[in-house]
């Protein structure tokens, strides 16, 4: 049973497009709550919540107040905007790849429209949120960024920004000039390079969290170990989401035969990403076993029956995504893990509110 010390973390996956998956999962896991308390937002039952690449889009959007039915209907709704004419694209990456040049297969414009819109996340600012983790990678210093709101470096980053580094997935996007004034002091404090972009302002090239961290629960659980009042493994509650997982195989020839141009093709899905982030996410699924007690983990994470690549927005690919949610939480174990996180994040929100918390503090 839930006391006041328990924390609870929402924790979701990068995936590209298949955060459509993971937003039909947490809509289903906000009808079983709101059967108990209707006006309580799903961000009100968590103590931190974290994402990485479109992970990050659907935690800034939970921690801002959106519903999971908001964000569902966000991803059928943009999803062409921010992956746009795929078959054309993918055309015309094969073919300048062919010449001997490169490019990301899209330009990001549509992503960064998206996330600017007043009805996304507008100009709010990564502090206006409530605890929330976002990971990113600099290719400049090669390190790894875990963005945590708390934390004075972090703070004044528009959210739109946070989400766009999280989401920059090698091949499909370009990486995101990050200039945020604290930002960039914090890494020269630490003696970081910072090189200027072409207005002459510092700047870090930042790419998809999911390098190291497509799954960003251990980096959550790391985090919220080292808050000022410390609780213990058997104090955190970890609710994970998956993007689903493919199981088209890479089959004995391929994966002896294939190529640059095979491994990183826009029309089998970049299955070089694919296999990078599905390898990312058993890790820390693994270690998350390792770490905390069974009944205090809640892994959810459909295999997919067939090929749904991340960087695809058709109809019919959506369509699937959407039955493939449905279908996992539709299967009689599933459906009893759902429960069992709904009863005890009720069981935590109500421990919570008899016992508020001290809100969060700025830290170096």
């Amino acid at each position: 049973m839930p006391t006041s010390n328990t924390r609870c973390i929402l924790s979701c996956d990068g995936g590209g497009i298949r955060g459509l998956i993971t937003a039909v999962m947490l809509e289903h896991l906000e009808a079983k709550l709101k059967e108990q308390n209707p006006q309580t937002p799903l961000k009100d039952y968590f103590d931190l919540i974290a994402g990485t690449s479109t992970g990050s889009i659907i935690a800034c959007g939970v921690a801002k107040g959106y519903t999971a039915t908001y964000i569902r209907e966000f991803y059928i709704k943009e999803g062409l905007v921010i992956f746009p004419k795929f078959h054309k694209v993918a055309e015309m990456w094969l073919n300048r790849v062919r010449l001997g040049f490169s490019q990301p297969v899209y330009d990001g414009k549509g992503l960064e429209e998206v996330l600017q819109r007043a009805s996304v996340f507008g100009s709010i600012l990564f502090k206006d949120l409530p605890p929330t983790l976002i990971t990113s990678y600099d290719t400049y210093n090669r390190q790894s960024v875990v963005m945590v709101n708390t934390k004075f470096a972090y703070a004044h980053i528009p959210v739109w920004e946070a989400c766009r580094a999280s989401a920059a997935a090698p091949t499909a996007f370009p990486a995101h000039l990050m200039s945020e004034p604290n930002f960039i002091a914090a890494l020269e404090q630490k003696g970081c390079a910072i090189p200027l972009n072409a207005r002459g302002q510092k700047a870090i090239p930042l790419i998809d969290g999911g390098i190291f961290a497509n799954n960003p629960a251990l980096c959550a659980v790391i985090d919220r170990l080292r808050w000022n009042d410390k609780p213990a493994g058997s104090d955190l509650t970890v609710a994970s989401f998956g993007t689903g997982q493919n199981v088209k195989e890479i089959g004995l020839d391929a994966a002896r035969e294939w190529g640059a141009l095979e491994w990183l093709s826009p029309r089998k899905g970049i299955p070089l990403l694919d296999t990078l982030f599905d390898g990312s996410s058993d890790v820390v699924d693994h270690a998350i076993q390792g770490l905390l007690p069974e009944c205090n983990y809640f892994r959810f994470q459909p295999t997919l029956e067939a090929d749904l690549p991340p960087f695809q927005a058709g109809t019919n690919n959506l369509s699937r995504m959407i039955e493939a949610g449905d279908r996992y939480l539709n299967q009689p174990h599933v459906e009893q893990k759902l429960n069992q996180l709904a009863a005890l994040l009720l069981s935590h929100q109500s421990a919570q509110a008899a016992v508020p918390l001290t809100a969060a503090v700025l830290q170096d």
